[in-house]
């Protein structure tokens, strides 16, 4: 355990006696924070304390949990009585800018909890704690903590149900989970030998103290004890990012429960459902509760829809809830409203029902589905809330599209977002922004079927609304059709290519008379490569043109477009389309293929093929469905060539099919570029020897198997840039004393180690050696210790003549400054050694005996930094002489 100086020095002087008897007031609290700008936040200490005591906190010590300003004051802001139950809340406000993303542990830490709490022993003596994680991830986004509307402290009748919920809203959104976890006492480290509330005893058998993982309703069925329980329940926030839940946020809240023998019996709520609520409609629910002992009951509500913009009402004299949510309330979390039934009895008992209820937005209006060649255009309003919505955000919303072939008729029930499942709609694009109306379907569609389609509004969490109508439309065939653009040679300047297609087979010919050409345009080049003759016939003529020769096919995606003209009038142009374009990217043992088109069929399987040295040609390897394979089990520095043949269609009966396309051939050599796992470190300080003992375990022997030595990486200061310490060359050598020969005077620091395989060739046969991720960061920190004598001597007999500090570590620097009885500075010194001989700074003379007051900053070499700590006291000077000269 390492103690600050100060509380070192007040245990020497003996004022803990005093704290033990008068500071012993802390009963509950949390730590808050709301964003402000860039990385600035206001953070807010709520405490609850004994209001009996004479021990008050005007401010309060909070530890930012960055190295920027490790510790700072925080003045309290207002104080509110708890009728009833000795207590009262207190809050304290602080802003304060972290130095980037990260994870910062906000924490304050105060003596002492008051006496005589059952689960915590000694806690007279146990220091209250309470942290609360601040993550800044630029990934996640901005984040505020959750706030808790229920106050923190409770009381409960000995063997009576006793529910508490702390009513946690999260303004982001955000999804919320609870769990119990242990109160935090010296150095914010969980209490030695605490217990959670619940005895679980032979005697009491039935005792279940649990809180809901989800709701965060917390529950002790039954107390069976009477007198004062503390617990600390943590809400952490998790956020969808790319598809994951990731944490971004946490909040330790420590309260108290004061079980007191009484004749009551807490009230009962009648169930209420977790319902929904659609923007612009209004959702009324309505409580009812009984007293088993008839007592009076007092309703009340607290939760989410009472914080928003448009935010809820409740009738505390009928029970009715009354909420009427807008655009701004729409997430996909829902909100949570805690129905409370207090009763009126010698201890006041409560019934708590939490309700979930999510707000769901209404569906786009208007969609339409437009034949377009042999594509379909989509269209509809913007949803309602885009004009609520600042524009400045809109492109953080978006629109998904879902297709199916033919009608379903769906109509969703009133909770029921999205496209389901079982309606055989699947999704085929999005588009982003709410001002962005439109989209082509292009992809995978045939000839006379019919198509189907819903538009779903998504918000920037993951909340969907309702579905769109069905809009359908029945594609025509009334364009030119690409079916090939096919690789016939690979080559950077003599490449050739093979390119078809079909003709418009469904063209109004009264309106568009022949005779009928076609002109085959290549993108990449801009200029028409092909002219077909002219026929007077609409399903005759040229389709095909086999030797577009002279071109660059081996790195370039080669992309066409078929122009169709009646009598020499431009009637349509197919939708263009590309060559298999491959890419190989090695790696340890394996090239992966990647696999790139941009076509309006569907292709749904590609043939991999190898180059075999000995039968000189392509040899299949394997058919996949995906647009990325590895082919493994392949020769490190060795040459491989591949080829991909994809098969598609357009699902209908008068085109091709299948639709088959050869990519050009790409060769490449397979390079060890794969780093090892990184290893499991552990980092064990010893401020006595003043040395860290490291170790770490081999990845070989779990993950591996090529580690040949490993790189240790060292910063003194917590958020410092690491630098490589120390690196190792045998991949069993695993274990590493920092600090071993004494050179340092610090500890202190933060570590993590990297494994590195073998030294090989790489790309460009150059040598190269993979590094693995780093391990765990493990910071420890080092235990200053500085104590002074309260007397000295300095009468030349060479025992006790001058005044030093006993054997200290980790310290810096101090500003030592001596006073006489006057007020009158008689020596400074900036050096630990101190080295006082009891002379006048400025005479050099001996001073005469007597008491004299000291103050010392001993700046300490700490984790965070250089963190100055005070001490004063006073020195007996004795027998005082002037030093013998030399």
């Amino acid at each position: 355990m390492n103690l600050s100086l100060r509380h070192i020095f007040t245990l020497l002087v003996g004022v803990f006696v005093c704290l033990s008897l008068f500071a012993t007031h802390n009963r509950a609290g949390e730590i808050t924070y709301k964003h402000v700008e860039g990385f600035t936040y206001e953070v807010t200490i709520t405490t609850c304390t004994k209001s009996s005591v004479i021990a008050d906190r005007p401010w309060l010590n909070i530890n930012w949990g960055d190295s920027q300003a490790a510790t700072d004051s925080l003045e309290r802001m207002n104080i509110q009585e708890l009728s009833g139950i000795d207590a009262q809340l207190n809050t304290y406000i602080g802003i304060h800018t972290y130095p980037g993303p990260g994870i910062y542990e906000i924490s304050m830490q105060d003596p002492n909890r008051n006496g005589g709490v059952h689960n915590i022993p000694q806690s007279i003596d146990t220091p209250f704690c309470i942290v609360t994680e601040l993550v800044i991830n630029p990934a996640a986004g901005l984040n505020n903590s959750v706030l808790l509307l229920n106050p923190a402290k409770e009381q409960a009748c000995l063997n009576k149900l006793w529910i508490h919920n702390p009513s946690a809203f999260d303004p982001d959104g955000d999804f919320l989970t609870y769990e119990l976890v242990d109160c935090l006492g010296e150095g914010c480290a969980p209490i030695n030998q605490f217990m959670q509330p619940d005895v679980s005893t032979d005697d009491f058998p039935d005792d279940v103290f649990s809180i809901n993982e989800f709701t965060g309703d917390l529950t002790w069925d039954v107390p069976p004890l009477a007198g004062e329980f503390n617990c600390a329940i943590k809400i952490t926030e998790w956020r969808l990012v790319a598809g994951e839940y990731v944490k971004v946020g946490s909040v330790l809240r420590d309260m108290q429960i004061n079980v007191i023998l009484c004749d009551n019996n807490p009230p009962v709520i009648e169930e209420i459902a977790d319902t929904c609520v659609r923007i612009d409609d209004v959702l009324t629910l309505s409580m009812n509760a009984f007293d088993p002992d008839g007592d009076n009951v007092f309703y009340s509500a607290v939760g989410g829809p009472f914080q928003t913009d448009n935010f809820a009402t409740f009738n505390a004299f009928t029970g009715d809830f009354s909420w009427q949510p807008d655009c701004e309330e729409v997430r996909l979390e829902p909100y949570f409203v805690q129905f409370k039934a207090e009763d009126n009895g010698f201890v006041e008992l409560t019934d708590i029902e939490s309700v979930a209820i999510r707000v769901i937005a209404t569906r786009v209006e208007n969609p339409t589905a437009e034949p377009a060649g042999n594509a379909i255009q989509l269209n509809w309003d913007p949803h309602e809330c885009a004009s609520d919505i600042p524009a400045v955000i809109h492109g953080q919303y978006s629109y998904k599209i879902y297709r199916k072939q033919g009608l379903y008729g769906f109509e969703p029930d009133y909770c029921e977002t999205g496209v389901p499942e079982y309606t055989g709609y699947e999704l085929v694009g999005e588009v982003e922004g709410l001002s962005n109306t439109s989209f082509l379907d292009s992809n995978g569609l045939g000839f006379g079927g019919e198509y189907c389609y819903m538009i779903v509004t998504c918000w920037p969490d993951g909340a969907e609304s309702i579905a769109s109508e069905e809009v359908c439309a029945v594609l025509v065939k009334d364009s030119p059709v690409l079916t090939n653009v096919s690789v016939e040679n690979t080559d950077a300047a003599s490449g050739e290519n093979y390119i078809a297609w079909s003709p418009p087979t469904e063209l109004d010919t009264t309106n568009w008379m022949g005779p009928y050409r076609y002109r085959l345009e290549w993108v990449n080049g801009g200029e028409i490569v092909y002219e077909s003759s002219e026929s007077p016939f609409l399903i005759w003529g040229d389709t095909i043109f086999s030797n577009h020769v002279g071109i660059n096919t081996q790195d370039i995606q080669n992309v066409y477009r078929v122009q169709f003209y009646s009598d020499e009038q431009l009637v349509s142009s197919s939708i263009s389309a590309s060559s298999v374009f491959i890419s190989l990217s090695p790696n340890d043992n394996q090239l992966e293929v990647a696999i790139d088109h941009q076509v309006p069929w569907s292709n749904y399987e590609y043939e991999i093929y190898l180059f075999d040295e000995d039968l000189g040609d392509f040899v299949l390897e394997d058919i996949t469905t995906e647009q990325s394979y590895v082919i493994d089990s392949l020769q490190n520095n060795v040459e491989y060539c591949v080829q991909v043949l994809s098969r598609g269609s357009f699902n209908t009966d008068d085109i091709i099919d299948p639709i088959e396309n050869w990519s050009q051939e790409v060769c490449g050599k397979p390079f060890d570029l794969t780093p090892p796992c990184p290893p499991d470190l552990n980092v064990d300080p010893d401020c006595i020897e003043i040395v860290n003992y490291i170790d770490w375990n081999n990845p070989n022997n779990f993950c591996a198997d090529d580690v040949t030595s490993y790189n240790l990486y060292y910063t003194p200061v917590e958020g410092g840039e690491f630098v490589i310490w120390a690196s190792f060359d045998f991949e069993n050598d695993t274990t590493y004393v920092f600090n071993d020969f004494g050179d340092l005077n610090s500890i202190a620091g933060c570590f993590y180690v990297t494994a590195l395989d073998s030294l090989l060739i790489g790309p460009e046969g150059v040598l190269t050696q993979n590094e693995s991720l780093p391990s765990d960061t493990v910071c420890v920190d080092n235990c200053p210790i500085y104590f002074l004598p309260n007397v000295f001597s300095p009468n030349n007999d060479l025992i006790n003549d001058q005044f030093i500090p006993f054997p200290y570590k980790f310290v810096e620097s101090v500003d030592f400054r001596v006073f006489n009885r006057w007020g009158e500075e008689v020596f400074f010194t900036d050096d630990p050694d101190l080295n006082w001989d009891g002379t006048h700074k400025e005479t050099g003379q001996i001073l005469s005996d007597g008491v004299y007051y000291y103050v010392v900053t001993v700046n300490t070499i700490r984790l965070s930094g250089i963190v100055p700590e005070k001490i004063s006291g006073h020195i007996q000077l004795l027998n005082g002489q002037n030093p013998i000269s030399e």
